[in-house]
């Protein structure tokens, strides 16, 4: 459990900590030893990266895509890490709220991130906050997200590992919000948060009456083991005192590191059995085991999708299950990304994925599984999809993808599906994969007959596919849809819009309610203020992403309708415009 004050971490020469019983030294510049192990790995990791085409690099998440960018910057940042870091003394957690004296918008339900700190050390690399994850259960809220000011906060105070990712907490069903600072990364100097993080809560009842005891989950990209011994995995971290402090990571699948990297990990709770859990998470594998060798005797790539399941609250896990894979050989070149899961109130498992190949050729899928995740029925296309902007990336160079989100009605069972999509209108660009510019949809579709068949995609964003911008037709990008199902059966949508500026450049988040079962979506609610497309203002991130994802969240213990979800926005009322984490409830 980490002290809150970190200025008394610098003001004693050591402090003991309870609940792992270890001593933690203070300290104003990081061991030489934990740089030159992170400096190995992270080595270790772009290597293994670096046997994949680059199409299924651009299709690595923002978590590995910001490792990949720590590694290629790794003897700049050294140097920084080498150098006393009084200043970090005033970064700590702190609490915001709709009530507080910061002057904000009044759409926004509350702040989530603390960004006073952002700018301490360098107006060149800014602390970024992105790529969130809400878990809502009754009144406790917990939000996760990337943040590279962990990464130096990790480092300097923390008694292990290094952490790319944080947190932040509320009570009061998200209306007031305390930043926790960064995820215990635990005693492993060598051990690696990455970032990705998705959070899930559970609630065991109480035998005697009483409160019910709520659990939180936060999993993410994991890299562990030693420098020499590397091991790729997931981790799961678990919070008993709604997210304020996080216990050490547990890897829920791990692999040989020199030749394994696991992206994109999803997890999910079973409703109706609190210590169940279940992770998926995509295997870039560059052993050669499954896939072969080709003519010059080089391993074939493999992509995956696979489940792992923990019945015990994440203590053991089970062998990975393969849900998907693909080999990037001939003819085909295919490969698979972008997993998710989720459990039904009657423990059915769902996992949905992108199929990738050459081009803009893309599908989404499905599989089922009713034993637990023990087995899987046969793959089922939810439907093809239409790659939006470039065919990788939006106007202004952000990274796009289709993956897609998942959520189901606990009460009759009906499941949707929401994604991107640049099917409905394309301009001509000779920078595109195909030709031309594929301006991005929010679509969903449902099943209702356990995932068995899928209706045909209805757009949800309802502003006109097209507009004049200076004499010439243009659309506007709709983008990166979180989905939610509340109590009521309503479902509840959020994505990134352009449609508040002409030259399709700014956004804002907007978010709409169908309560007919996604047929019909009437109005989209605009949530201020616009973002403007800055996102170059930290060198320790990569810079082509605002995030993956931002999910929807609705409460898990079906007590409050409606929905609440975090996003990431460009701030211009820092030092440095700069990207933090907000909140909205709606409708």
């Amino acid at each position: 459990m980490k002290p809150s004050n970190w200025t008394a971490r610098l003001a004693v020469a050591f402090t003991v900590t309870a609940a792992h019983g270890h001593i933690v030294y203070a300290q104003d510049a990081v061991n030489p030893d934990r740089l030159a192990g992170l400096a190995t790995r992270l080595s270790q990791l772009d290597r293994v990266l670096d046997t994949f085409p680059d199409a299924q690099k651009e299709t690595l998440s923002s978590g590995a895509q910001n490792l990949l960018t720590l590694a290629q910057n790794w003897n700049r940042i050294e140097k920084d890490l080498e150098k006393p870091k009084a200043a970090l003394q005033q970064r700590r957690p702190q609490a915001w709220s709709a009530d507080s004296e910061v002057d904000e918008p009044a759409a926004f339900a509350a702040r989530v991130s603390n960004p006073s700190t952002d700018f301490l050390l360098s107006i060149m690399a800014g602390f970024t906050q992105s790529e969130t994850s809400t878990a809502w259960c009754g009144s406790n809220v917990v939000t996760g997200f990337n943040d590279s000011g962990s990464f130096y906060e990790s480092l300097l105070f923390g008694p292990g590992g290094a952490s790319f990712s944080g947190a932040a907490v509320s009570t009061d069903s998200g209306r007031f919000f305390r930043d926790v600072g960064h995820i215990n990364a635990g005693l492993n100097a060598f051990d690696f948060l990455g970032g990705d993080p998705v959070v899930t809560c559970s609630v065991t009842p109480n035998p005697r009456g009483g409160a019910p005891a709520i659990t939180f989950y936060y999993s993410q990209i994991f890299a562990t083991g030693s420098p020499a011994a590397p091991i790729a995995a997931v981790a799961l971290s678990r919070s008993i005192d709604v997210g304020a402090n996080w216990e050490d990571p547990i890897a829920a699948a791990r692999k040989d590191g020199l030749t394994h990297f696991l992206d994109k990990p999803w997890s999910a709770t079973d409703p109706a059995n609190a210590g169940s859990i279940f992770l998926t998470y995509t295997d870039f594998d560059s052993s050669g085991t499954v896939c072969g060798r080709n003519m010059s005797g080089a391993p074939i790539s493999r992509t995956a999708i696979e489940i792992v399941r923990s019945i015990d609250g994440g203590a053991t896990w089970t062998a990975p299950v393969v849900i998907a894979e693909s080999c990037l050989a001939a003819p085909s070149f295919s490969s698979v990304q972008g997993s998710q899961v989720l459990v039904d109130s009657a423990g059915n498992v769902y996992v949905a994925w992108e199929s990738f190949a050459p081009g803009p050729s893309r599908a989404l899928w499905v599989r089922k599984s009713t034993d637990h995740g023990s087995s899987f029925t046969p793959s089922v296309k939810i439907d093809n999809v239409t790659a939006t902007g470039n065919g990788s990336r939006l106007q202004g160079g952000f990274r796009t993808n289709e993956f897609p989100m998942l959520a189901v009605d606990r009460n009759s069972g009906a499941l949707y599906a929401t994604w991107n999509d640049g099917r409905n209108f394309a301009l001509p660009d000779v920078a595109a994969l195909d030709g031309v510019y594929h301006y991005a949809d929010i679509l969903i579709s449902r099943s209702l007959d356990g995932g068995a068949t899928w209706s045909p995609a209805v757009r949800v964003n309802g502003d006109p596919l097209t507009h004049f911008f200076r004499g010439q037709s243009r659309g506007t990008d709709h983008y990166m849809p979180g989905v939610a199902v509340d109590r009521t059966g309503a479902v509840g949508v959020c994505w990134y819009d352009r449609r508040v500026d002409p030259a399709n450049l700014a956004s804002n988040r907007f978010c709409s309610v169908s309560r007919d079962r996604g047929i019909t979506w009437i109005n989209n609610l605009l949530v201020p203020p616009t973002s403007q497309p800055w996102h170059a203002t930290d060198t320790l991130v990569n810079t082509l992403f605002l995030g993956d994802y931002d999910a929807v969240a609705s409460d898990f213990t079906l007590v409050n309708p409606g929905f609440i979800g975090a996003y990431a926005f460009v701030n211009v009322s820092t030092l440095v415009p700069n990207q933090d984490v907000a909140l909205v409830s709606f409708p």
